[in-house]
């Protein structure tokens, strides 16, 4: 007996709307039921098929075997999400185009028929979905996801440290900030740990980040994802610290930036330092921030 047919909408709200890896720049594939999907992992994709998809059966296919950590149950999950309308070839409007969503990995977030296929995925990997669904017109037709599962820490060039500036090494809860004697520079410093090989962050756009801040002098913890579930949280450039924003700006994603703030360029009383692994950054018009139900404010890190 075959699988009702959920209504395209449904299916896409349990896919879409809750919630340095083996990335090829260019990585044409080849799949199954002549659906073609290029372009560079974490970024929208090309996808192309002749139009309309016969219906079938949901499908399913590693196009890229990532090399990351295994996705755990419950655990976090960075997703960038591209639906197309099998039956017209477009692009889903307003349901995903490559951006970056944060989830954690149930079947209530991501939808019971996605769950088992992300479960043990590796970070790095993209899949294609084919699934039958029913439009609002009750027209059946095929629903083609592409799923890029992303890094949820920085991937790249590992640089060295300045000894001047606090030390940072990787922890179980993610990172340690350790500082040098001293007291803390008044100007604002800004070094990369880890040089990603994605694109560069421009001013105005919406940055999905792992982030930890300490005080300088004490090292208390002051504010982070880490230290709060690990799941990254997806912020707006402009509204964070002005420190924060000018140390994050140019950086490539999939970085990891030290960025020491000044009280002037902060909270305006303490000396900030910014650990921040930069996982996604999509332009605001595209981007889903800040999350749904809270304010600007409630997503600024340390704001």
């Amino acid at each position: 007996m075959s699988r009702p047919r959920r209504a395209l909408a449904t299916a896409l709200l349990a896919v879409l709307a809750l919630a340095g890896c083996s990335s090829p720049e260019e990585t044409p594939t080849e799949e199954p039921s002549a659906i073609s999907v290029s372009g560079a992992f974490g970024r929208t994709p090309v996808v192309s098929f002749e139009a309309p998809l016969e219906l079938t059966e949901e499908e399913s296919e590693v196009l890229i075997e990532g090399e990351g950590r295994e996705l755990e149950a419950g655990g976090p999950a960075l997703l960038a999400l591209s639906a197309y309308d099998g039956e017209t070839g477009e692009a889903v409007p307003d349901r995903g185009a490559g951006e970056a969503r944060t989830l954690l990995l149930t079947p209530e977030e991501v939808g019971e028929d996605v769950y088992p296929l992300l479960l043990g995925a590796r970070e790095g990997s993209r899949l294609l979905v084919t699934q039958p669904v029913a439009g609002e017109d009750g027209i059946e037709r095929m629903l083609v996801l592409v799923v890029d599962v992303l890094p949820t820490v920085a991937q790249g060039e590992e640089l060295a440290q300045r000894e001047d500036l606090p030390t940072v090494t990787e922890s179980d809860d993610g990172v340690t900030i350790t500082l040098p004697d001293g007291d803390p520079p008044s100007t604002l410093e800004v070094e990369t740990l880890i040089r990603g090989t994605g694109r560069q962050v421009a001013p105005g756009e919406a940055v999905t980040i792992q982030y930890q801040a300490v005080t300088w002098p004490g090292g208390e913890i002051y504010d982070s994802t880490w230290a709060d579930g690990k799941v990254p949280r997806t912020v707006l450039v402009d509204d964070t610290f002005a420190g924060l924003r000018d140390g994050l700006v140019d950086q490539t994603v999939g970085s990891r930036v030290l960025v020491v703030v000044p009280p002037a360029l902060g909270n305006g009383s303490q000396t900030l330092v910014f650990v921040v692994d930069i996982l996604a950054a999509t332009p605001v018009e595209e981007a889903a921030t800040p999350e749904e139900g809270q304010s600007p404010q409630q997503t600024t890190p340390a704001g």
